[in-house]
């Protein structure tokens, strides 16, 4: 591990874990009794800060087979962001691909099908050098 410099580099926010419905920014705390089980889906969400400079960094595991085809949505709506970006595109654009990217996929939980979709009103720490 790193050993944090302190305003000059270490850890930008408190590490995020998040299970199921709670999409992002929870962190358990000392006496948290919550388990991870099997059937979850696990949210990690982290950052460091170099010099005032953020990087916020997430991804999402899950042990149970079922999630397989939701994890294929969001890994392919997520390639095809980064395959969109680039110099002079406005971030809007790539949103829009990444969000018809993941709409053109159903994933069928427990019976019941369901169309992918983003999560709306979410969003991270601001990136600029404070």
């Amino acid at each position: 591990m790193i050993k944090e410099k302190g305003l000059e580099a270490g850890l930008a926010f408190p590490t995020g874990c998040s299970l199921n419905n709670c999409a992002a920014h929870y962190t358990p705390n000392a006496g948290d009794t919550t388990v991870l089980k099997e059937s979850d889906i696990c949210k990690i969400d982290y950052g460091v800060h170099i010099n005032g400079r953020i990087i916020d960094c997430a991804f999402t595991i899950s042990f149970d087979h079922k999630f397989d085809p939701l994890m294929e949505a969001v890994k392919e709506a997520t390639n095809a962001g980064i395959k969109a970006a680039g110099i002079d595109v406005r971030l809007c654009d790539v949103g829009e691909i990444i969000e018809e990217v993941m709409s053109s996929h159903e994933v069928e939980l427990d019976g019941k099908t369901y169309v992918v979709k983003p999560i709306r009103n979410l969003s991270g720490p601001q990136i600029g050098q404070k």
